[in-house]
């Protein structure tokens, strides 16, 4: 019996499978303001899913950035890439982590030293409010659940792992709309100057 494929085989389901289990601890809105080292809004441009080295794969994708709320402007499109992908028959899953797809708008907190990290956004998709575009458009969660509120004062302890939700990002209940993206920015906007050093 020739075990070249066999062989073959495992090492390809070594290559697709996940790089394991992940934790990300819950943080509130209010620490996700203060922690990020830039806050914008922007619009995903582009993807590529890149080789680096003994990481393995990282899917980068570059944006465009509509307006800085926290932080140094970057002086054009701005690039963040995040652990995992596909390319060829190379396969890196990290549970938890997801990328914006070209054409995705929203605002992103982005944590210090994200060139160095598996996820840049700070608390992974804590850090992440896409805007469902439409005649009137609505921030959500990463997950899709619109915002109807930030509240820091509604944010408790921290309660463990994330859900993928911040603490005081209040979801809108079944058939109410949400914040728009001018008054989402207009409250964090509120909560970004009253934990300003």
């Amino acid at each position: 019996m020739n075990p070249r494929p066999a062989l073959a085989l495992c090492f390809a389901a070594l290559l697709a499978a996940p790089a394991g289990a992940t934790s990300v601890r819950s943080l509130g809105i209010r620490e996700l303001a203060a922690g990020a080292a830039l806050v914008f809004e922007g619009r995903a441009l582009a993807r590529e899913v890149r080789a680096s080295g003994r990481a393995g794969l990282r899917t980068c994708v570059r944006f465009e950035v509509l307006e800085v709320l926290k932080g140094p402007a970057p002086s054009g499109p701005l690039e963040l890439c995040f652990a995992g992908g596909r390319a060829g028959r190379r396969e890196r899953r990290v549970e938890g982590a997801s990328a914006p797809a070209p054409g995705e708008r929203g605002v992103y907190f982005v944590g210090e030293g994200a060139e160095g990290r598996v996820h840049p956004l700070l608390g992974w998709d804590q850090g992440r409010f896409p805007v469902r575009e439409g005649p009137e458009p609505v921030v959500t969660t990463a997950g899709g659940q619109p915002i109807r509120a930030l509240d820091p004062a509604s944010e408790g302890p921290p309660a463990g792992p994330s859900r993928g939700v911040a603490r005081g990002a209040l979801l809108a209940p079944a058939g109410e709309r949400g914040l728009g993206p001018e008054a989402f920015k207009a409250r964090l906007r509120e909560i970004l100057a009253e934990v300003a050093p």
